[in-house]
């Protein structure tokens, strides 16, 4: 005896074929199962951009000032010359 298993028709294959599955959101998934908002992570690390660039610009402005006394003070050296008193 043989196994009366349906042999799926070939009309049937070729519709499941042609169907696209919708798209996913994986940002809203993510956001969905850990609970974490990514445009707030976003928005966090543009802060602490933002805060440690003003920090750079303020170390920078005082390496400025410094490189501006070391020049004035090689200066001062040149002049004085080797045949002066310190």
């Amino acid at each position: 005896m043989t196994d009366p298993t349906p042999e799926p028709s070939p009309d049937a294959e070729g519709q499941n074929a042609s169907q696209i599955p919708p798209a996913v959101d994986q940002e809203a998934i993510f956001q969905a199962l850990s609970g974490i908002n990514l445009n707030t992570i976003e928005a966090d690390i543009e802060s602490a951009f933002g805060s440690r660039m003003a920090e750079l610009d303020k170390m920078l402005e005082g390496l400025d000032e410094l490189v501006n006394k070391i020049e004035g003070d090689l200066k001062n050296m040149d002049q004085q010359g080797p045949d002066s008193p310190q």
